[in-house]
């Protein structure tokens, strides 16, 4: 018989502190920066310093002579067209850092530098002509086009017709720790990593290829690690340059990315810009969405967009839509995931043109999407996404009105009262999420006769509280506490979990979790049985202790646990279907002020209303949510990565000129968890940040009556805005 989630949950959907918190605050929590081991050695690399290159020759002479170099491993030989600036051309292990950057420095390459361009601007208007990146196909190309319906027709006999220009561009990753690891070999031929990565489980696979060993013969260990949010699936090429200057040199070696390096080779989020043309009725249907947009993912083949689901959210309830996306190849870095890869992108593409077509109708903005919710189509899951959406979604917009006090705040755009330059405004903005479970999390639990309890997983914790959960379940199911529970997770040979991606972590971890920790309950029952004087049946868990149900009797979990003598319980469990399930929404209200004479935008207020199916822990469901607007902010207001043209290289790589809000940018928060335990878990990492920056590009265009078309919203941008309307607000 199948498990299910206990019904009367005593920790499960409560607040519970992080376990690792200590850990955490006091330092003794290490990471892959933390890392030192004997004799290491430290690795730098070599990177091309044009836009577009080909690397003629390369004299490594000088540099092997260098004080405290100890091995080289070459990345790119001659002959190589380098695609980017960064692009790695060499790795150079010494006894000191500040060594390994003297030898790189003294190495002579000599380069036949082509022609580049890193704007996709500049692309779009050469068309098929811009061919720098040396591409067959060219640099710009149609990549996705799509057509439902008549769109034509659907213009002619609107009641109103909007079109307008949107866009946001290229975002770095900004992992507060970079990417790297520290490499280590044995006597046996057996390497070690220590290394910030999201997936624990698959990085020995893949050095295995990489170096052309064993998958067993590699361990991966990840205790902690200081985010990733996409972009740490793999050892990337620092890594497995580490590991094969370890091999060579016969000493552990670390190489953890500069900041620079981080923002410019790391990976990035694809632009999405274009041009959306949108109808309507009076009564407030969306009759026509046609789109062409491009997006580029540097020397890939991202289009920004998530095409399949544009128009975002709605492609099911309009019925005429003419979509083409171009993808755009530059010569820049590729790019990698970023927290809900492609749906930020979709959603500023959709969300942004209701609100123009709302205002062309004068209509409400909300009034027009709860006229426009994607339909609910029946399935034999009654609780599956597809049978609940359109319920769901209306649901969840009444519980933002409310908190958010839309009613009271909302006014044509424009229009808001007061005099004087600072004006209010007030938007809104939908999103959808899968946040499925996997197969292929294994979780084993440990009870000992001492009465301690241990769990054991591979699976990382990306700074998001995965520690906690598997804490939580456990205690909820053996009668503990979550600090009564040791965790060990992060290390590779505790078997198979699947990568943390796509908030897939805790709807795979928990319900295997609570496999395990019923398989190590059952057990114990199986061995105290007798040991009671009981019937395996009569027994039960209660809290901090194990009952005999039908005499009446009862032993404190370490009396019980004491009787186990010199035997050991072990349980273990993998995710299995039921529970967990996929599919959620959200909604965000952000409420702003824009001051038009000097173009400042600040974020006052938001307020984020999300599912997530059934709560683990709310007080990191409700952080995880609160991240996430927080990293919707950013790109909303701050981030921008800005090339120059000329040299081809990034101008601000860096923590200074690469802007991020501080603590004084940050909007009160509102967070309202829509708890639906009978769906089980589903993940909640990314959704929160998807529709942020759209709700915060309404609410702009809501105080100043004029579209800012492109995110962020610096006060260059909104002065232009305000300036093409001719300097005034309605």
């Amino acid at each position: 018989m199948a498990n299910t989630w206990p019904k009367q949950r005593r920790i499960i959907g409560t607040n519970v502190s992080r376990v690792d918190g200590p850990a955490k605050a006091t330092g003794t929590a290490k990471y892959s920066f933390d890392i030192a081991r004997k004799d290491m050695l430290h690795a730098r690399i070599l990177r091309c310093p044009y836009a577009h290159a080909k690397l003629v020759a390369i004299d490594t002479a000088a540099a092997e002579k260098m004080p405290g170099v100890k091995a080289l491993h070459s990345i790119a030989a001659a002959g190589k067209e380098c695609m980017y600036a960064g692009e790695e051309i060499l790795a150079i292990a010494a006894d000191t850092e500040e060594h390994a950057l003297d030898a790189i420095h003294a190495v002579k390459v000599q380069y036949d530098i082509l022609p580049h361009n890193v704007d996709e601007h500049h692309s779009v208007k050469l068309g098929t002509n811009a061919k720098t990146t040396g591409r067959p196909e060219g640099d710009v190309f149609s990549a996705n086009k799509d057509t439902k319906g008549n769109v034509d027709d659907a213009f002619k006999g609107a009641d109103a017709v909007v079109e307008g220009i949107y866009g946001m561009p290229v975002i770095a990753h900004q992992c507060l720790e970079s990417h790297g690891l520290v490499a280590e070999w044995d006597a046996e031929g057996n390497l070690t990593v220590w290394c910030s990565t999201q997936a624990v489980s698959a990085l020995p696979t893949q050095f295995a290829g990489a170096l052309k060993i064993l998958p067993s013969k590699v361990k991966c260990i990840t205790h902690y690690m200081g985010g990733g949010f996409g972009s740490k699936f793999n050892p990337g090429v620092e890594g497995v340059a580490a590991a094969e200057l370890s091999r060579k040199a016969g000493k552990p070696v670390k190489f953890m990315l500069d900041r620079d390096e981080e923002v410019t080779t790391a990976g990035n989020r694809p632009s999405a810009f274009g041009t959306v043309k949108i109808a309507g009725t009076k009564d407030g249907k969306i009759t026509a969405f046609q789109a062409n947009c491009y997006g580029t993912g540097g020397i890939g083949n991202n289009v920004g967009v998530r095409f399949n689901d544009l128009p975002y959210v709605y492609i099911d309830s309009i019925p005429n839509i003419k979509k083409e996306a171009f993808a755009v190849r530059l010569n820049t870095a590729m790019q990698r995931a970023w927290r809900a890869p492609g749906h930020p992108q979709s959603c500023i593409m959709t969300e942004w043109p209701i609100d123009d077509l709302a205002a062309k109708l004068e209509m409400d903005p909300m009034q027009l999407r709860l006229k426009n919710l994607p339909p609910t189509k029946k399935d034999a899951d009654p609780l599956s996404w597809n049978s609940i959406r359109n319920d769901l979604y209306t649901e969840e917009i009444k519980i933002a009105a409310n908190l958010s006090g839309w009613k009271e705040k909302w006014h044509p755009p424009g229009q808001g009262p007061g005099k004087g330059p600072i004006k209010h405004g007030i938007g809104m903005a939908i999103h959808t999420w899968g946040g499925r479970g996997n197969v292929n999390n294994d979780i084993k639990v440990t009870i000992s006769s001492d009465g301690s309890v241990l769990v054991e997983s591979s699976t990382q914790d990306l700074g998001t509280g995965n520690r906690t959960v598997l804490a939580i379940v456990t205690a909820e199911m053996l009668g503990l506490e979550p600090p009564n529970i040791t965790i060990r997770i992060g290390e590779s040979p505790y078997g198979r979990s699947t990568p943390s991606g796509g908030s897939t972590t805790c709807p795979g971890v928990a319900p295997a979790t609570l496999n395990a920790a019923i398989a190590a309950r059952d057990a114990l029952f199986d061995k105290l049985a007798d040991r009671l004087k009981a019937k395996k049946e009569d027994l039960a868990i209660e809290p901090g202790k194990i009952v005999d149900k039908a005499n009446n009797k009862s032993w404190s979990w370490k009396e019980g646990c004491a009787k186990l003598g010199m035997d050991t319980i072990v349980g273990t469990g993998n995710w299995t279907q039921g529970l967990s399930k996929e599919g959620v929404c959200g909604v965000q209200i952000a409420e702003v002020q824009v001051d038009t004479e000097t173009g400042l935008v600040r974020c006052k207020r938001i307020v984020a209303v999300q599912d997530c199916g059934l709560i683990i822990n709310k007080l990191c469901c409700e952080s995880q949510v609160a991240g996430g607007v927080i990293m919707g902010l950013n790109p909303a207001l701050f981030e921008e990565r800005i090339m120059d043209r000329t040299t081809g290289r990034q101008v601000n790589p860096d923590m200074e000129f690469y802007k991020l809000g501080g603590i004084e940018d940050m909007p009160e928060i509102i967070v309202h968890m829509h708890d639906m335990p009978e769906r089980g878990v589903i993940g909640i990492g990314e959704p929160p940040t998807i529709s942020t920056t759209a709700a915060i590009g309404n609410a702009v265009f809501n105080a100043i009556g004029v579209r800012v078309p492109y995110a962020p919203f610096t006060p260059e941008r909104v002065l232009a805005a305000l300036a093409k309307k001719g300097g005034k607000v309605s």
